[in-house]
């Protein structure tokens, strides 16, 4: 694979362009990575509104009917139910890991087998969540690049 960047004055905005022999898997799998980063999630800190790309994103944690996102050292309230925001980032590396709680894969920094059949994921910033066991063949299928 090949990447170039072309600087231009002219230009008002980043436009990608993908030049493949066929739209395979890869070229998809592209695509989605780069329209990961369009997505936009709204959140609530201190009276002030937020908007959090995904990447800046390691968790949403639902407790009481309430949502949270969970960033590198801040939690913001979300007005959003974890199904709504599953739509939104669906195809993304953001899934389900248990009844509570979606995870940003790319925000893993190991895991490890538990009991049951559920995992723990040790995340970059040092947090540890569980994956239920329900959960762990989605998150297999994730770290390894295929859809969900």
């Amino acid at each position: 694979m090949k990447i170039r960047v072309k600087e231009s004055p002219e230009n008002e905005e980043i436009e990608v362009v993908i030049n493949c022999k066929t739209n395979d898997d890869y070229v998809k799998e592209i695509k989605q990575s780069l329209t990961y980063l369009n997505k936009i999630i709204t959140g609530k800190l201190n009276g002030r509104l937020y908007t959090l790309k995904p990447n800046v994103i390691y968790y949403f944690d639902a407790i009481d009917n309430k949502t949270f996102v969970y960033t590198k050292d801040k939690i913001f309230d979300v007005n959003l139910k974890l199904y709504q925001i599953e739509e939104i980032l669906k195809d993304t590396p953001i899934i389900r890991i248990n009844k509570n709680t979606i995870l940003n894969t790319s925000k893993i920094k190991t895991f490890k087998t538990s009991l049951n059949g559920r995992m723990e994921a040790i995340l970059l910033n040092g947090e540890k969540l569980i994956i239920s066991r329900k959960y762990v063949p989605s998150l297999k299928k994730s770290l390894r690049g295929g859809k969900r």
